[in-house]
């Protein structure tokens, strides 16, 4: 089976994304933006941005009141011709209203240093005790490099920093994460059937997740499968050998 070009992948992938704000919170249509990217990826490879049309994000109400809002960004591309969509980066922001200060953000970046996660979340708030462990710790081997950093910068290491790891490529979570999280915890205005939209959603992003893995390493799956006597587990697939990045099941 061949993918699509990447620009409908693209374009089906926003929709897919403003389909589930409806569904959830009620969103007018015509929400987002998909258009390539000015920069090349690695490989020269074309990405396509998608991001909400408002620059300032979503807004989240609670009782009608306007209390936080959704900022999204998705850069996606196809390793291959014919290739299926990966997001290359992504960042879900949600902050509070109307003075837009973040709260908090996840991120993901497919290409990362070792220091970094690649699917990480940054809170924004203040920690005495975690700053004077970061600056206590800053003149070691491995906290120095990040440290200085900031000095060069003219920064000070705050608790908005870290950078808190969540599961890497694969079991990172999703835009339903965060949605259902806000709407539990900030009590923020949803559709009736908004937990039943989001579940399905959230089935759909997870099943592609666990393709990719059952692709990527078949001989694991394989043996789950020989242990439960849904095959014979006389013939092993061989797990490909990759060079181009570190395995999913250890990568950062």
């Amino acid at each position: 089976m061949i993918a699509s070009d990447v620009g409908e992948q693209a374009t089906e992938f926003a929709q897919r994304i403003e389909t589930l704000l409806q569904q959830v919170l009620g969103e007018a249509k015509d929400g987002y933006v998909a258009e390539p990217t000015d920069k090349r990826l690695r490989g020269g490879r074309t990405g396509y941005r998608i991001t909400q049309h408002e620059s300032r994000g979503i807004m989240l109400r609670s009782g009608g009141e306007v209390v936080a809002s959704l900022s999204f960004g998705f850069v996606c591309s196809c390793k291959t011709n014919g290739g299926w969509l990966q997001v290359d980066k992504s960042v879900i922001m949600i902050s509070a209203e109307p003075e837009r200060v973040p709260l908090f953000h996840y991120d993901f970046n497919r290409v990362t240093t070792s220091e970094i996660p690649g699917a990480h979340i940054n809170i924004f708030g203040s920690n005495d005790a975690a700053t004077r462990i970061m600056l206590a710790c800053g003149l070691g081997k491995r906290g120095k490099s990040r440290r200085k950093e900031y000095v060069d910068k003219g920064a000070f290491p705050t608790f908005s920093t870290l950078h808190f790891p969540v599961g890497g490529d694969r079991f990172r979570p999703g835009i339903e994460d965060v949605l259902q999280m806000v709407i539990y915890e900030f009590h923020v205005d949803a559709e009736p059937d908004w937990e039943e939209q989001l579940e399905s959603s959230r089935a759909e992003y997870r099943t592609r997740q666990l393709e990719a893995l059952v692709r990527e390493f078949p001989d694991v799956a394989y043996k789950a499968l020989a242990e439960d006597g849904f095959v014979d587990g006389l013939n092993v697939p061989e797990r490909k050998e990759r060079s181009d990045t570190k395995s999913r099941l250890i990568k950062y």
